[in-house]
């Protein structure tokens, strides 16, 4: 049976979609969801860029993401167990951390994200957490 479920979202349409099917998902089994979004800062920042500022910049834009996506959720589901976590480091060392932490039955994420550079050359943050989840996982195209 599921009773709880993950799902990372980072602004991308592949995870709207899979909020979408979370939340259906959720219905079907009266479940709780957990809406997370990992902030993720480059390794390299522009010298001409104060560093906090930049830090809040970024910080801000994924708080605006995780907001959007608990105000979509609550409203499509209202009487379902939505909570939001905000995250700080790697995407998929996160998001397997927090469903190991947890005990989260699925994870429910989209295949592509907003991701850098990085995840194409070292693979998406989908098929690391593929490799690493600690329950089942559904992953949205």
């Amino acid at each position: 049976m599921i009773k709880k479920i993950l799902v990372p979202v980072d602004g991308s349409e592949s995870a709207s979609r899979a909020l979408d099917f979370g939340l259906d998902l959720a219905q079907k089994y009266s479940a709780e969801i957990l809406v997370m979004t990992v902030v993720q800062y480059p390794a390299v920042l522009e010298d001409a860029l104060d560093i906090t500022e930049y830090y809040e910049i970024v910080k801000a834009s994924y708080e605006k993401v995780l907001s959007e996506a608990l105000e979509k959720a609550k409203a499509a589901a209202p009487s379902l167990s939505v909570t939001s976590k905000l995250a700080e480091g790697y995407p998929a060392d996160r998001i397997v951390e927090t469903a190991s932490e947890g005990d989260f039955d699925i994870i429910v994420m989209g295949r592509r994200g907003q991701g850098h550079l990085r995840h194409t050359l070292l693979g998406s943050v989908s098929d690391r957490v593929a490799d690493q989840a600690p329950c089942g996982l559904f992953i949205i195209k």
